[in-house]
């Protein structure tokens, strides 16, 4: 797998993070500072700034000191709930992973982000943002981001052992003796496990919080008619937030790209010295299906 792969992830995370450090700025840019950060002179939009800008740092030492660790816990609570009809191995997987799928691997944290702090909004801007005279949409919507960048290193903390896990290749499938059951053979990655239900709450909870957020509370709850232009914004920032949250991910992503071997072996390791066995894919083949005799004499 060549450097090339990168590219592509860099330069979404170098353009969605100056957007959102833009909208940001279009915001805050006249309002004082507050206590919250009493260290930093200036503007609010310079407390801001010097934390996105620590952000990152922060959350790649907390990858390092985290992830591993939340890594054997996930495993060893997925093999407490599934030991009476799974058993857990390393399955040889793949190598590829392209920049297009680093980029997808930000979505589902993004979206738990942008969800949970959709349901925190209220308790974010008042903390965050000396709320303006007159608050206009724009400040609304800038105050969203803020908050779902504060979420983000939690969604990152329970999102970092499921990649883990997952490159590593470590896999629940049926015991033996379930195969003469009459269901399906199921074989699943731990960390999918655990991400698919993460996952699922992101995915139901972003749309109910963004309409909320959007719709419910500035309009619908106060009676006042939205304008077409804000009804148009609102729609494309909710498609587009989640974006500008990814472009912080990715380079969380990619350094897991670079640790991530180191990381996955240890995580081997310890499965291994628990009983695990290296295993490979299935390989699922079409069955042959013989005529019947009528059937041929038909046919000829």
């Amino acid at each position: 797998m060549g450097r090339s792969r990168f590219l592509l992830p860099i330069l979404f995370s170098i353009v969605g993070i100056a957007i959102t450090i833009l909208a940001i700025y279009r915001v805050t840019i006249d309002q004082t500072a507050t206590d919250y950060f009493p260290f930093i002179e200036g503007s609010l939009y310079s407390d801001i700034v010097f934390v996105l800008s620590a952000a990152i740092p922060i959350i790649a030492l907390e990858y390092f000191i985290v992830a591993i660790p939340l890594a054997i816990l996930f495993l060893i609570g997925n093999s407490f709930i599934k030991a009476a009809a799974y058993e857990t191995n390393i399955m040889k997987i793949g190598e590829s992973f392209g920049g297009i799928r680093m980029i997808r691997r930000a979505a589902a944290p993004a979206l738990f982000s942008a969800s949970t702090a959709g349901i925190l909004s209220g308790f974010f801007l008042d903390l965050l943002i000396i709320p303006p005279a007159t608050p206009s949409f724009l400040y609304r919507l800038s105050g969203t981001l803020m908050a779902s960048l504060l979420i983000m290193p939690v969604a990152l903390a329970l999102f970092m052992p499921t990649w883990i896990l997952n490159d590593a290749g470590i896999v629940n499938h049926l015991r033996k003796g379930q195969l003469d059951v009459r269901q399906c053979p199921h074989t699943e990655g731990v960390g999918r496990w655990y991400s698919s239900m993460l996952g699922g709450y992101s995915i139901l909870a972003f749309p109910i919080a963004m309409f909320s957020i959007n719709f419910l509370q500035p309009f619908l709850l106060t009676s006042i008619l939205p304008s077409p232009e804000e009804i148009i914004i609102n729609l494309i920032w909710i498609i587009g937030f989640p974006m500008l949250i990814m472009a912080f991910i990715v380079p969380v992503i990619l350094l897991n790209e670079i640790a991530g071997r180191k990381a996955g072996g240890f995580v081997q390791g310890f499965v291994k010295r628990i009983g695990a066995d290296v295993v490979v894919r299935s390989q699922i083949s079409r069955v042959a299906i013989e005529k019947s005799s009528e059937d041929e004499n038909s046919g000829g």
